[in-house]
């Protein structure tokens, strides 16, 4: 029997308690496997924080990734009872020149709606649609729940991050089958959510690009929204942060009422206006058709 060396141990007792399948286990796993090899299973600050700035300069990883693998590695320690030499709080920073990121080309945009309805499962077309509609944030797709996701009423409530404005919008016809075939009531993490992006990169054979990733299309979906409609507008729909956000008729733009048939939520007043608006010009939303 041939002894197993201290990485494969160690790469043993991550996978162990991995919950994540197909695809995006064997892409945690990758990235396990590359940082053992790489610093040969030493987890000092020395060894990881060289492997960090390896990823940036020899693989162009951007800031976000390095992040997400910097957290996977302390994971894959904390399984094995490795101590950490890292601090609370001393995760690798955004760097100020790298604030400014790019939006992502509209016909990509387009190429990954077609690649994903016709071979993608069905977390990259929920989560894909929401992405392309509504311009939400990895941070904001993640707090989706079945409840969030009211397929009944056909309404979608976002908890905004960055101090946005909550916001319930409508569901619009051409993404409902693609929300109605994803079980919203099974948790997601954001790491999750942050694989999915580079399935959907992987669908199309698309190479990764430094800070490009779910916000790139929000930029996108921003930029297009202004060249038909008002500002003002377009900051409602994207649920930018407003001056009277606190105001109780803002705060109240979604409403319950009460029927014969129990009880609805509905989008109302300047909400319902705003979505309707944004739909009629929307650059993405024929093509979930």
């Amino acid at each position: 029997m041939v002894e197993k060396n201290q990485a494969e141990i160690i790469l043993e007792k991550y996978a162990q308690r991995l919950g994540s399948k197909g695809k995006t286990r064997q892409l945690y796993l990758n990235y396990a496997k590359d940082f053992l090899e790489y610093s040969g299973a030493i987890f000092d600050r020395e060894s990881i924080e060289k492997y960090l700035e390896h990823l940036r300069r020899s693989h162009h990883r951007s800031d976000g990734t390095v992040n997400f693998i910097f957290r996977l590695i302390r994971t894959m320690a904390n399984r094995n009872n490795i101590e950490w030499p890292f601090n609370r709080g001393d995760s690798p920073q955004i760097r100020e020149d790298r604030i400014k990121a790019p939006a992502l080309d509209p016909t990509l945009i387009i190429e990954m709606i077609e690649a994903v309805k016709a071979k993608g499962d069905t977390a990259e077309k929920a989560f894909l649609a929401i992405s392309t509609t509504y311009g939400a944030r990895k941070e904001e797709m993640v707090e989706l729940t079945d409840q969030e996701v009211n397929i009944k009423d056909q309404v979608l409530h976002i908890a905004t991050k960055k101090h946005g404005r909550e916001r319930t919008h409508l569901i619009p016809g051409e993404i409902l089958p693609y929300l109605q075939g994803y079980d919203f009531s099974k948790p997601i993490t954001e790491s999750a959510v942050f694989m999915l992006w580079y399935r959907i990169e992987h669908l199309i054979g698309l190479q990764h690009t430094d800070q490009v990733g779910w916000h790139a299309i929000r930029r996108t979906l921003d930029t297009l929204l202004l060249e038909s409609l008002p500002v003002t507008t377009v900051r409602m729909f994207l649920r930018w942060k407003k001056g009277t956000s606190s105001d109780m008729a803002f705060r109240y733009s979604a409403q319950r009422f009460v029927g014969r048939e129990g009880t609805k939520t509905k989008v109302v007043g300047e909400y319902l206006e705003a979505d309707t608006k944004v739909f009629n010009v929307h650059p993405f939303l024929k093509y979930w058709r």
